[in-house]
């Protein structure tokens, strides 16, 4: 599937970083750093900031596809938890909270059904980790992903009648996305597998 540079604007800038077809596109895009652009719901971003979260780059992805009517390609979020086995980098900040684990969002594309993770890091989540799955569009990385992935928490929350609120474990989930991207001071933590 190539990159026609005059599907659309993302299309052109990808042919302007010598990203000629979808193998180049997913490639370059796993090989983007971890790290929060500086607008979350701005997928196009990760093109000019050089970084990407599974977010952006997920919906970079799926925007492209979509410039270049590419069968098949869809964008999906889902929960999955992080903890010391999915996330060997937050270990110590749950260790730190004293908590076992926390929810994540996570967003991914399936391509012909087929589970895409171009997140990039160490290690990839597996499919089976996955729950609560929706597909969703592009723009809908920003506010309508915080939306449900609040409401998850939430539910969690009732659920297993925990003493913490829900903005408190919003705190510890942005600790834990910081040391992810590099962000924390926190020694001796083993690399990460990816969200």
């Amino acid at each position: 599937m190539k990159i026609d540079p005059l599907a659309g604007p993302l299309s052109e800038k990808a042919i302007n970083l010598g990203i000629k077809d979808a193998p180049l596109l997913a490639a370059w895009i796993k090989n983007l750093p971890y790290g929060r652009n500086t607008n979350r719901a701005d997928y196009a971003s990760a093109l000019t900031e050089n970084k990407g979260t599974c977010s952006t780059k997920h919906a970079l992805y799926k925007a492209i596809a979509d410039e270049n009517h590419w069968p098949g390609v869809e964008l999906y979020m889902a929960m999955f938890w992080m903890n010391a086995e999915t996330t060997p980098r937050i270990k110590q900040i749950l260790l730190n909270h004293n908590m076992k684990e926390i929810p994540e969002a996570h967003t991914y594309l399936r391509i012909h059904g087929v589970f895409t993770d171009l997140t990039g890091l160490n290690n990839s989540l597996a499919e089976e980790q996955l729950e609560d799955e929706m597909e969703i569009s592009p723009t809908d990385i920003g506010m309508m992903k915080e939306i449900m992935h609040k409401g998850f928490i939430a539910e969690w929350i009732e659920e297993c009648e925990l003493e913490w609120t829900e903005q408190e474990i919003w705190k510890i989930r942005e600790e834990c996305i910081g040391a992810l991207a590099g962000e924390s001071l926190i020694p001796n933590i083993v690399d990460y597998m990816g969200d």
